[in-house]
């Protein structure tokens, strides 16, 4: 036991470092600021089945800890996937004249980046099962290329978070699990925009970090034999940010600043069903709680000392977006002992519409097609690869105040996301042996 926790030890905190080293920086590839980058298995299926068992991955334990009970023995998994996003606005500026720029289109604001997202699971006798996540569950970094016609609305806009989910799951019965755990996470923001007109206006803007908690829960359940239901729950956190106010036109950051973000809750029904003793059906439908987010009051000395044009700007974030959703339908197909075929496809429905739409974050529907496969190399490792095509409605804006400077346009976007990961059997039955086969086979 203790050369298996040192096991443990070691790969997870390599997956620590690797997601402090490597954050996702990127632009959100879900509703709202929302990172859904969290599976290399999943993002080839579109995200079908994420919280059901039957997985050879153990990455579904991010929705739905219960699935940890699957897991016969000391596992972890490492993931990478790289984000290429596309985003491109044209419009006109209701503030700044053609001949300042007002009608020059924003080129591609989107940033690449490389999401990781580990996990480990450790049996811990007597049915119970301990494990740790480490994900990045929100993020977003638009930055246009100067000048341009929306820019005194935005320029370069940062989210990162960085997540620690330690669980505890239990199996009631071969059939019935469940999972409870808490979310740790780190919160930091910064968003600018140009002071004035030009290709060199200088910036103004907000910048905060701040610790947030929440839950995580989730019900694992093998009702017939040939169908598995999972249902996964992650809380809504509110992040306390404490910050400054920044820009070129101040001397030093105007510190002492503050607010709250209300982050949403997120919940997930999935199912897999077998089909034949080689071919899987997966399906999920995930709500996300995105409509408590609302108007984040800044508040704090710093913004007595501005102007009061500048401080109107400043002193709210107006996001208030609807409640999103996403459906989503795939397949897995055991083509040998090796190896395992799988796609899917997805439809979401963006919590942000016209009315709240903006320049830093111009978000809208989107369509997932997906494609991925593993290769069982051993009882012991397992290589995962996965692509995803991500195709976003065109986006219409209609900029107008309180949420920033009068912009009327329309962004058009699309992301491609390449994914590898490893899932390693340290200890403990192989796959074969885990309760999905109680899925696959009668």
């Amino acid at each position: 036991m203790p050369r298996v926790l040192g096991n443990m030890r070691a790969s997870l905190m390599a997956g620590a470092a690797m997601a402090a080293i490597l954050p996702f920086s990127g632009t959100a590839i879900a509703g709202g600021f929302f990172n859904m980058q969290q599976s290399t298995v999943f993002n080839g299926t579109a995200y079908a089945g994420f919280a059901a068992p039957g997985s050879m991955s153990i990455s579904g334990m991010y929705i739905n800890p219960a699935l940890m009970t699957q897991f016969g023995g000391f596992t972890t998994e490492n993931n990478f996937l790289v984000v290429q996003p596309t985003i491109r606005i044209r419009g006109v500026s209701g503030v700044i004249p053609p001949a300042f720029g007002g009608t020059l289109p924003s080129g591609d604001i989107a940033q690449d980046a490389l999401s990781p997202a580990s996990y480990g699971v450790l049996p811990l006798g007597a049915g119970f099962y301990a494990g740790l996540a480490i994900n990045a569950p929100y993020g977003n970094t638009t930055k246009p290329a100067m000048p341009w016609g929306g820019q005194l609305n935005s320029m370069t806009t940062k989210i990162r978070t960085y997540t620690f989910t330690p669980s505890l799951a239990y199996a009631v019965s071969p059939q019935l699990s469940v999972g409870v755990g808490v979310q740790i996470q780190y919160f930091k923001t910064s968003l600018e925009s140009a002071a004035g007109l030009g290709p060199d206006p200088g910036t103004i803007g907000l910048k905060g970090d701040g610790w947030g908690y929440g839950v995580t829960a989730g019900v694992s359940w093998l009702p017939v034999e040939g169908t598995a239901i999972g249902l996964g729950y992650r809380s809504r956190i509110d992040q306390d940010l404490d910050g400054s106010i920044i820009g070129t036109p101040l001397p030093n950051p105007l510190r002492g600043i503050s607010t709250t973000v209300r982050l949403p809750d997120r919940l997930n029904l999935s199912v897999r069903q077998r089909i034949s003793p080689d071919f899987d059906l997966l399906g999920s439908v995930e709500w996300y709680n995105w409509s408590r987010i609302g108007t984040s009051i800044i508040s704090g000395p710093g913004l007595a000392l501005l102007p009061p044009a500048v401080r109107a700007g400043l002193s709210s974030l107006p996001l208030e977006y609807k409640d999103g959703w996403m459906f989503s339908l795939g397949g897995e197909y055991r083509w040998n002992q090796a190896l395992t075929l799988r796609a899917g496809a997805a439809y979401e429905i963006s919590p942000i519409d016209t009315a709240v739409r903006t320049t830093r974050l111009p978000d809208a529907d989107r369509l997932w097609l997906s494609a991925g496969l593993s290769y069982e190399f051993s009882e012991r490792l397992s290589f995962n690869a996965s692509y995803s095509r991500v195709l976003v409605k065109n986006a219409d804006l209609n900029v107008q105040p309180p949420f920033g400077q009068p912009y009327v346009g329309q962004a058009k976007s699309h992301s491609d996301i390449f994914a590898i990961g490893f899932t390693t059997r340290w200890t403990g039955a192989a796959p074969a042996d885990l309760p999905r086969a109680v899925v696959r086979k009668g």
